[in-house]
């Protein structure tokens, strides 16, 4: 079964039919179709894009901390 995380637009395949139980009384997850191998890849540029941003927040983290470091 696939499920749509709402809070993130992430789709999974999920098997384990304990977490599939929890999931479908969750209000966090749709239960939804088989998602078409465009809708896979477009996700995967989004997740691409979305690692991007990450990764540039994170660099700018670590001169903060280097500025920080060296002014002390």
């Amino acid at each position: 079964m696939w499920f749509l995380n709402q809070e993130t637009g992430c789709i999974w395949e999920v098997t384990d039919q304990e977490l599939v139980l929890r999931l479908q009384a969750s209000g966090h997850y749709e239960q939804v179709e088989e998602p078409q191998p465009d809708e896979t890849k477009q996700e995967a540029v989004q997740t691409k894009a979305q690692t991007v941003k990450n990764m540039k927040r994170t660099e700018k983290a670590q001169v903060k901390e280097e500025q920080e470091t060296s002014h002390e």
